[in-house]
């Protein structure tokens, strides 16, 4: 357990390296979908469908690595249970359900996006998951804690 900090700041570092690909990604999204295109001979509604999906995700991105950088800062400083991370993982889990509907929906007009739509939602989930994990700790923690002050008075 004493290296976690380490770990914490590994992760850190990825969180930055993915806002920033997020940022050149979003920014070279048309260069990059009509030279696929174009290369690959394929339907020339395509780029549109698949910025039509990939723009209105990117707001829902920012949200989770937002979330994620501020929830590891917060981990680095010693705040692992509490409030302000259980609002953090639950702004990531409704973003990543937000991904979930938008690329169901273009999954219809370009198939790939359901494998998107999957992969968003098993974060979902698992960020789900460890939010509710840590809310149940944090309840326990503070009726432990009630107790302790209760048998104190």
């Amino acid at each position: 357990m004493a290296g976690y900090k380490a770990l914490v700041k590994t992760s850190l570092y990825l969180v930055y390296f993915f806002s920033i690909l997020l940022i050149a990604i979003s920014v070279a999204l048309p260069f990059i979908v009509t030279w696929y295109v174009e290369e690959k001979g394929r339907d020339a509604t395509l780029p549109a469908t698949i910025m039509l999906t990939c723009y209105p995700c990117l707001p829902f991105s920012a949200v989770i690595l937002i979330s994620l950088r501020r929830l590891l800062k917060n981990v680095l400083s010693g705040l692992i249970l509490g409030d302000k991370n259980l609002n953090l993982l639950r702004a990531a889990t409704i973003s990543c359900f937000a991904i979930v509907a938008i690329t169901l929906a273009a999954g219809r007009q370009y198939r790939p996006f359901y494998i998107v739509a999957l992969s968003a939602a098993a974060c979902g989930l698992t960020f789900y998951i460890v939010k509710s994990l840590f809310g149940v700790l944090l309840s326990e923690r503070r009726e432990k804690d009630l107790e302790e002050i209760s048998e104190e008075i």
